[in-house]
């Protein structure tokens, strides 16, 4: 039951003490704007007692510019006779801007007079919250830069500004070469610190009336001038070579950067930005440390990668891919020794994709790291076929990619691959390059150990065109090196390339060291080799790579030869 009040007294005492501690500035103005009455919160705000608010007016009591708004807005209260919502500003007592949220009533008293009743919830601090948060969603936290977003305000706003005045501009996205390097080498701090630097070092290089972004991860964006658009860029990038001293050391990186122009390229911001990436992807697969002006030829090539690296990403999934092999033979004798496992994808409508087509892109997308546990799978289930059809212990070799030789899942897979199909130790071969090995020894040297205590037998491919250290070689538990096919070409009619390979053939055989030569399409190189000790050759004189079965029919023609 609902307790009645006793008297009006009672009422009014109950309704002070309701507006005393209700969680707003609760007043009452009358038609000329004074103060009828106001509560506690209204008189802490303006620090003074009742009397020396009420019978005043705004005007009163706060600058001309404020009160003149809160004035108005009460009159339109009256002048409607209806409830109005709004966003007011006040000056306090120590001359700090407040916010609030005003709701205003009309209201008739007894005597027939109008006033106006108004309740203000301030909203300061969840202003300068919602400030804060707009900030940070347009500021990129590391450098203090705008992000991604904030650069594409600014360039529709400056787009808007040049397609008044006739002008126009340019847009460069520049991004460090490698600069996971730096990260995984030297930790992600380090990396922080190259980036914050690089922030002020492009700041202070921006030519006047232009304006600079971090759009991601080692990339960053400007917006230039027109005149000498390409010069500009030059500079930024310029300004990026300098070392950088980190933990104590100097460090320096190259840069790409892509070049798009306002309005030749594009009209849009988002278009004009996503064409100067391209032309910077197209700068770093060109061979890095170069600007990469934007053109139509472009953007039809960056069509087709961007549909590659769709289609790419699907192929395992969609069971795309294949394995070729390539045996190799007997130098000596002709027998065939082994094969070489070689991926090869099928693309649905466009039949064969060149290697070189997509495994460079497929390793830079990180995709190796699921494709080649696949091919260990696949050659091992392969030679458990060919143990099964009683073409013996064949052995295959695959290839082993950068990104898979940092997997941690690495032992596990091919350990698993190899127990499910009962490969024999030294049956499966795996292939690493030099450079490969050399980005970090100490690691790939402890991997490969791993690898050869199971019974993994590993080959240094394309020996020769890196930069190994002898000290590392040695240490290397590797069986075999492949002499690259720039060599073995020229090894008949070019005395140096014949004796750079008769002095790796010899260095290999003192390390205790089997040599594989690659590349071997005439019966001259083939000769060559022979004469200079060569172990094995492959390549087109003896077959091209092979799909598994015509692989499977070559072994039992070669089997079957007396």
């Amino acid at each position: 039951m609902d307790t009645l009040l006793s008297s009006p007294a009672e009422q009014l005492g109950l309704l002070r003490t309701v507006l005393a501690n209700v969680d707003a500035h609760v007043y009452l103005k009358d038609a000329e704007g004074r103060y009828l009455y106001a509560n506690d919160r209204v008189l802490r705000l303006y620090d003074r007692a009742a009397a020396e608010v009420l019978g005043r007016t705004d005007a009163d009591l706060l600058p001309s510019q404020i009160a003149d708004n809160l004035m108005a807005i009460d009159r339109q209260v009256l002048d409607t006779m209806s409830r109005l919502a709004c966003e007011e500003q006040i000056i306090d007592k120590d001359g700090n801007t407040r916010h609030y949220w005003s709701v205003k009533l009309p209201l008739r008293r007894e005597d027939g007079s109008l006033c106006v009743i108004g309740f203000s919830t301030e909203t300061t601090e969840l202003l300068r919250l919602r400030q804060t948060l707009e900030r940070q969603r347009l500021t990129d936290p590391l450098t203090g830069l705008p992000n991604r977003l904030q650069l594409q305000d600014e360039l529709a706003l400056e787009i808007r500004l040049a397609a008044r005045d006739g002008l126009e501009l340019a847009v460069v996205l520049i991004d460090f070469d490698q600069f996971k390097l730096i990260n995984s080498h030297l930790g992600q701090e380090a990396g922080d610190h190259m980036l914050r630097e690089a922030a002020q070092r492009l700041r202070h290089a921006l030519p006047p009336g232009a304006s600079m972004a971090r759009t991601g991860g080692d990339e960053f964006a400007a917006i230039l001038p027109y005149r000498d658009a390409a010069a500009r860029a030059e500079a930024l990038r310029h300004c990026l070579a300098e070392p950088f001293i980190l933990l104590g050391k100097p460090f320096r990186l190259s840069s790409s950067a892509g070049l798009a122009l306002y309005p030749q390229d594009a009209e849009q911001p988002g278009e004009l930005i996503a064409h100067a990436e391209a032309a910077m992807y197209h700068a770093k697969e060109r061979g890095r440390d170069r600007c990469q002006r934007y053109s139509p030829e472009l953007a039809a090539a960056t069509s087709r990668r961007v549909d590659l690296e769709h289609d790419l990403r699907g192929a395992l999934a969609a069971g795309q891919f294949e394995l070729h092999y390539q045996p190799k033979l007997s130098a000596r004798d002709g027998s065939v020794v082994g094969l070489e496992a070689l991926l090869r994808w099928r693309r649905p409508g466009l039949g064969l994709v060149p290697p070189s087509d997509f495994i460079p892109l497929a390793e830079q997308l990180g995709l190796l790291v699921q494709i080649g546990p696949w091919v260990v799978e696949e050659a091992c289930r392969q030679m458990a076929r060919w143990r099964a059809d009683g073409l013996g212990r064949v052995g295959v070799a695959v290839n082993l990619s950068p990104s898979e030789l940092r997997s941690a899942q690495l032992m596990d897979s091919v350990c698993g691959s190899v127990q499910r199909h009962g490969i024999e130790p030294g049956q499966l071969e795996m292939e690493v390059t030099e450079s490969m090995m050399m980005e970090e020894p100490e690691a790939a040297i402890a991997i490969l150990q791993e690898l050869a205590s199971e019974g993994v037998h590993l080959s240094i491919d394309d020996f020769g065109t890196g930069y190994s250290s002898m000290a590392y070689l040695k240490r290397l538990p590797v069986d075999t090196l492949k002499l690259d096919r720039h060599f073995v070409t020229g090894i008949a009619h070019d005395a140096r390339d014949a004796d750079l390979c008769a002095g790796i053939i010899a260095l290999a055989h003192k390390l205790g060291l089997q040599v594989v030569a690659e590349g071997v399409e005439t019966e001259s190189q083939a000769q060559a080799l022979r004469e200079r000790d060569c172990d094995v050759c492959q390549g087109y004189l003896f077959s091209r790579p092979l799909p598994a079965a015509e692989a499977t029919a070559y072994l039992l023609a070669r089997m079957a030869r007396p």
